[in-house]
């Protein structure tokens, strides 16, 4: 439209910008707005689409970041009042391959601290102020649900991008470990960390995904398969799943069965690739913060990161080196599921977004810490590093519930056009009354 002409950047960002004032007070889905730049930004858009100049695919187009990611003069908080004066001298890598692509950032979104945690304080799910937005990504989810942008970046280190896109009825993608750089974006464990994108639907994130992987339009898969494979994970590692959230995931694949699927069911030992994750995530995370906590000490740190931080550092090598070398092993049995099919299937969470301020969720008449519940079924394929999209499938109780697509390891652009399939053929949604 900005390209066309049937709509201004400035009329954009504005329409952002509004809706923030209107909702986010609420909401809670920014920490950071950047009214003024972003205006000024919009109107030097608009001004080169009238010079007959379009600089990308997201000419003039608002997106916020995650506050973990770095904005050239602007404070990268991490969600913790230890960064307060944290103030970035650059842009992220994916920052600048946003506004290469000619996108204006309205704003950072919020973030649970140092990305350490499914729960995103501070930030409410558009579907119902009662429930969590999911983290660590919840700001981005939530202002992609609510509608006050199109589209924004999270990060991903154990579901951080696919836990608030199922609880907030988004798409999210976990892209292919490495394809997109983490440049510039606070670690959590560097080698699980994922950036990637949320939005609203699956075209949306494969356009944001293209200008984040630096990849050319139509860089395969765009047509999708004609007969696509796909094995649905079971068996008691994916253990408890609410019997409504599995209702869904069934209803879902008798729909893909029904427009020319083949789906059959496949087993993956995520219980093992759970402890692999842990083990290294733990070690990175200490690591990662050992400068920080030497030069300012323990003031400013919540109870559950120093208590991470200090698990983390009391670990043992060995312990470290297995989950490394359990990686390998279960990159392979990933891959060799995936070399008869074109993706697997899972639900993204075991049970609709949980209650805020609960610690625990019964789950199947289990009770489970809401970290680990939220984390049992995404963390598993950060150990892989493969491609998984969470898409909305279905409601709970008036709650969205995603379910996740896992592709082969570089196979993002085939997996997104398997993903826009899919989503044409789940059920619609709809969305939150306050994105009316």
């Amino acid at each position: 439209m900005v390209r066309e002409g049937n709509v201004s950047s400035v009329e954009l960002v504005e329409r952002a910008l509004e809706r923030i004032a209107g909702l986010d007070g609420e909401l809670g889905a920014f920490v950071l707005v950047l009214g003024d730049q972003a205006l000024a930004e919009a109107a030097e858009r608009d001004a080169e689409r009238r010079r007959g100049k379009v600089v990308g695919v997201l000419h003039g187009v608002p997106v916020a970041v995650k506050d973990l990611i770095d904005l050239e003069g602007v404070v990268t908080g991490a969600g913790s009042v230890k960064l307060e004066g944290n103030r970035a001298g650059r842009d992220a890598e994916v920052v600048g391959r946003l506004r290469g692509a000619g996108a204006v950032v309205v704003g950072k979104t919020r973030t649970h601290e140092f990305a350490y945690g499914v729960t995103t304080p501070g930030t409410g799910n558009p579907w119902g102020p009662e429930r969590i937005a999911g983290g660590s990504s919840g700001g981005s989810a939530a202002a992609v649900a609510a509608g006050l942008v199109a589209g924004a970046l999270g990060s991903d280190t154990a579901g951080s991008i696919r836990i608030p896109s199922s609880c907030c009825g988004v798409v999210g993608l976990k892209p292919t470990w490495g394809r997109v750089p983490a440049t510039g974006v606070w670690p959590l464990s560097w080698s699980c960390d994922h950036v990637g994108p949320i939005a609203a639907t699956v075209a949306d994130v494969a356009l944001l995904d293209q200008v984040l992987a630096a990849e050319p339009s139509g860089a395969g898969g765009d047509a999708g398969p004609a007969r696509p494979r796909i094995g649905r994970l079971v068996g008691d590692d994916l253990d408890p799943v609410d019997p409504a959230v599995t209702a869904v995931v069934d209803d879902l694949c008798r729909r893909l069965e029904a427009a020319g699927a083949v789906v059959d069911e496949v087993t993956l030992p995520l219980q093992a690739a759970r402890g692999a994750v842990a083990a290294i995530v733990l070690a990175e995370a200490a690591a990662a913060h050992d400068r920080l906590l030497g030069e300012t000490g323990e003031d400013g740190y919540s109870r559950a990161m120093l208590a991470m931080i200090r698990i983390g550092r009391s670990a043992l090598a060995g312990e470290y080196l297995a989950g490394l070398r359990y990686r390998g092993r279960f990159v392979a049995e990933v891959e060799g599921l995936l070399a008869g099919r074109d993706a697997l299937l899972l639900p993204t969470l075991p049970c609709p977004a949980p209650l805020a301020g609960e610690r625990t969720v019964t789950i199947a008449g289990t009770r489970v810490g809401v970290q680990a519940a939220l984390t049992r079924l995404p963390g598993p394929f950060n150990c892989s590093g493969s491609p998984v999209l969470s898409l909305p499938a279905g409601l709970v109780d008036g709650l969205p519930v995603g379910v996740s697509l896992v592709g082969r390891i570089g196979g993002d652009r085939d997996l997104l056009a398997l993903g826009a399939w899919a989503e044409a053929v789940a059920p619609e949604i709809g969305g939150p009354a306050i994105h009316a």
